[in-house]
């Protein structure tokens, strides 16, 4: 089973979006798990609203390290503009059983489903 999806962002300085799925693997284990091709300095943008929720806690900004890895020892968590919003509940609406089994609360998952 899969436990995040990474897709090109390039919007307000982010390369790249990580969206976790899987609520049940702890966020770090997660991270520590993906290696991605390394695109210079790229910043990275965390989605963690299957996990976290819909709160001051759902994005993470980082960096990718020279290796390919994430970088976990500098981060911030961040608010995002509507643009980046939209697009991050557009790449969960295409995992509805993620979405379906996710810490959410119902009237969130229908929100975001029919948005």
């Amino acid at each position: 089973m899969k436990q995040y999806l990474i897709n090109r962002l390039e919007q307000s300085g982010f390369g790249s979006i990580i969206t976790l799925l899987d609520y049940k693997t702890q966020i770090s284990r997660c991270l520590k798990s993906i290696r991605m091709f390394p695109n210079g300095a790229e910043k990275l943008l965390i989605d963690t609203l299957l996990c976290s929720g819909m709160n001051e806690y759902r994005f993470i900004e980082t960096n990718l390290n020279e290796d390919g890895t994430i970088n976990l020892d500098k981060y911030d968590y961040v608010s995002v503009d509507d643009n980046i919003l939209k697009k991050a509940n557009e790449i969960v609406k295409t995992q509805p059983i993620f979405l379906e089994n996710s810490i959410l609360p119902k009237a969130q998952i229908r929100n975001i489903a029919e948005s």
